[in-house]
């Protein structure tokens, strides 16, 4: 629950694949299709989904209600109990939880960032997806769209 985490007595662990990420853009030190596809599917375990993965499939009203019932129960509870902590910013730099907190935020940006980092270099080499984006994921193309380029003066 939320004091415990105030508390810094129960923290998210930084998972050791992102711990190694010193830079998004340090060398890879296997250069092939297949080695950057297992690098990005172990990237996508950790920090979910990418934004060029298919759509997940559409929920039911049912389950959506349901699953909103159950977010509000939740962080009810949640506020209520960090009502509970005093102060809870000043508790939360002492402890060291917002320390830590940065810390995990940062190398789960680390790790978005290398994840795209190795799906551009894998589109380079022409790898398939997982190791590329996925070409017919994302930005849906506009038929009446026009690119115009850079225009060079002469």
């Amino acid at each position: 629950m939320a004091p415990l985490n105030d508390l810094n007595l129960r923290r998210d662990e930084i998972p050791q694949m992102l711990r190694d990420i010193r830079s998004p853009y340090e060398p890879i030190p296997n250069v092939s299709c297949k080695a950057i596809g297992e690098t990005v599917v172990a990237l996508t375990i950790i920090l979910g989904r990418d934004s060029d993965a298919e759509a997940l499939p559409e929920k039911s009203f049912g389950d959506k209600a349901s699953q909103g019932a159950s977010d509000m129960t939740l962080d009810g509870i949640a506020s209520a109990m960090t009502g509970f902590i005093p102060f809870r910013s000043l508790v939360r730099d002492a402890t060291g939880a917002n320390r830590h907190d940065k810390r995990l935020r940062a190398a789960y940006e680390r790790g978005v960032a290398r994840r795209a980092y190795l799906k551009g270099v894998g589109a380079q080499l022409g790898c398939a997806p997982p190791a590329a984006p996925d070409p017919s994921a994302g930005i849906p193309k506009d038929p009446d769209a026009e690119f115009r380029g850079t225009s060079q003066a002469s």
